[in-house]
C-alpha cells in the first residue's frame, strides 16, 4: 500500500438476482445533494456503520494517546487507548465499548484503531486496524498493550477475546505478494472492513489487497486478491502528462449482495476515476461490477437492490480537500449522485429501510473536541 493511501485511511486531514456488469463509462445523472441532516457530532475517527436492531452502531478508531510513540509510515504514531464502538439510539450517541486500542499522529488525525463492527451468535465483534507491523511475524511495535491492533475481537460481556490476527496471516502467507508497492512494504496488513458471511466473517485487508475468510473457529483464508491497476497518474504527482503508474485496489468494504455474492469496495490508490466494485464468488476469479469511481471506502445495497458507494474525496486524495460523494449504481450501470455538498473525508455507509447514514470526517484531527459525525439522509425513490 502506497504512503498516500495510508495518509487517506489513517492521517489524512483532508482523507431477485443481480447481474455481475461492468458499469465502465455508465452515463450520470444528478440528484438533489440537500437533505443532508447531522444525528451525531464529536466522535473521534468514525470508520464504518453497522445497523442492529434498529440502532446504529459506528466503529471510533480513535485519536492514538500520549504514547508510546513509533516512527509509522507517514510520522510519528501515538497510542493509546481511545478507540470505541459508540451507539446512536433516539438521537443520542454513547460509547458502548470504550478504551480500545488506537494509534495516531500527534493532533490525533486518522486514529488506526476499531474500524468496523458486526454482530453473530448474539455477540459484538469488533475489527481492528494496524499501523505498522513487523514484516517476518506481522507483530505491531507497542507490546502488549497494543496486542488487540489488527485482529478481530469478540465482546463477551465486559471482556473483549482475541480472535485471528490477521496481520501475523500476512506476515506469514502475503497473498498479494507485494505487487504494486514500489517503495512501501511488501508485506503489510490493515483490516479494514468486513460482513457476516457463511457463518463467520468475510475481511478486506486493504494493505494485503485482499478479501479473507475467517470461520466459525477463527482460521483464516483467502477469497480473493485484487490486481494492481495501471492508470494515470494525477496531476499533483508532477509526473508527465499520460504517464501511467500502478495502482494498488486497497479494498476497503465488503457486503453480501441480493444475489448471495460477495462485493468489495476499493480505493485505488490516488487516481481519480480509476476505483472499483468487485463481485466475488468463492473459487472463481473476481469480476468488475462497477468502475469509473473515486477512493471508495464503503458500500450497501438498498432495498431495491440498488448498490450505494461512498467516495471520501471526489479529486482523490492526491488532490487538495474536496466533497465526498454518495453516489447510486443502478442495475443497468446508470450512477445517480445523491449526496456530496456536507460529506467530507466520507468513511462509512449503512442504510435502514429508506434512510442512509453516512460516517463524515473520519479522519480529522482530535486533539481538541473530536469533529466526526454521522449523517442522515432519506432517499425519496
Amino acid at each position: 500500500m502506497s504512503t498516500s493511501v495510508r495518509t487517506t485511511l489513517r492521517t489524512a486531514a483532508v482523507c431477485a438476482s443481480v447481474a455481475a456488469i461492468a458499469v465502465a463509462g455508465a452515463p450520470w445523472s444528478s440528484a438533489a445533494s440537500a437533505g443532508l441532516k447531522t444525528v451525531a457530532t464529536g466522535l473521534s475517527s468514525p470508520r464504518h456503520l453497522t445497523i442492529h436492531d434498529g440502532k446504529v452502531y459506528v466503529a471510533e478508531a480513535g485519536r492514538g494517546g500520549s504514547g508510546p510513540c513509533v516512527d509509522g509510515p507517514e510520522g510519528k504514531a501515538c497510542f493509546g487507548k481511545t478507540g470505541a464502538v459508540s451507539i446512536l439510539d433516539h438521537g443520542k450517541v454513547k460509547q458502548v465499548v470504550r478504551n480500545l486500542p488506537s494509534a495516531a499522529g500527534i493532533d490525533g488525525s486518522g486514529g488506526g484503531g476499531p474500524s468496523d463492527v458486526e454482530f453473530a451468535r448474539g455477540g459484538m465483534a469488533i475489527l481492528t486496524e494496524d499501523i505498522v507491523i513487523d514484516p517476518k511475524t506481522g507483530a505491531n511495535p507497542f507490546g502488549p498493550q497494543g496486542e488487540a491492533l489488527g485482529k478481530l475481537l469478540f465482546a463477551e460481556g465486559k471482556k473483549l477475546k482475541l480472535g485471528p490476527d490477521f496481520a501475523a496471516f500476512e506476515a506469514k502467507n502475503n497473498p498479494d505478494k507485494g505487487a504494486g508497492a514500489g517503495d512501501a512494504p511488501v508485506i503489510d496488513s490493515n483490516p479494514f472492513g468486513m460482513t457476516r458471511y457463511r457463518g463467520g466473517f468475510a475481511v478486506v485487508d486493504a494493505a494485503g489487497n485482499d478479501l479473507l475468510y475467517v470461520d466459525g473457529r477463527g482460521k483464516i483464508s483467502v477469497l480473493a486478491v485484487f490486481p494492481v491497476k495501471m492508470a494515470p497518474a494525477p496531476p499533483a504527482l508532477g509526473l508527465p502528462p499520460g504517464t501511467k503508474i500502478p495502482m494498488q485496489a486497497v479494498p476497503t468494504s465488503v457486503v453480501v449482495g441480493p444475489d448471495g455474492a460477495l462485493y468489495v469496495s476499493e480505493l485505488s490508490s490516488v487516481g481519480v476515476g480509476v476505483a472499483r466494485v468487485w463481485r466475488v464468488v468463492p473459487g472463481r476469479m473476481p469480476k468488475i461490477y462497477a468502475d469509473g469511481l473515486t477512493a471508495l471506502t464503503d458500500l450497501a445495497f438498498d432495498p431495491k437492490g440498488r448498490l450505494l458507494v461512498v467516495t471520501f474525496a471526489k479529486d482523490g486524495i492526491a488532490a487538495p480537500p474536496s466533497d465526498g460523494v454518495l453516489t447510486r449504481i443502478e442495475k443497468n450501470g446508470k450512477k445517480t449522485v445523491l449526496a456530496s455538498a456536507g460529506l467530507a473525508q466520507a468513511t462509512g455507509l449503512a442504510l435502514d429501510g429508506d434512510d442512509v447514514y453516512l460516517a463524515n470526517h473520519g479522519t480529522s484531527p482530535s486533539t481538541g473536541k473530536p469533529s466526526g459525525s454521522i449523517e442522515k439522509l432519506t432517499l425519496r425513490n
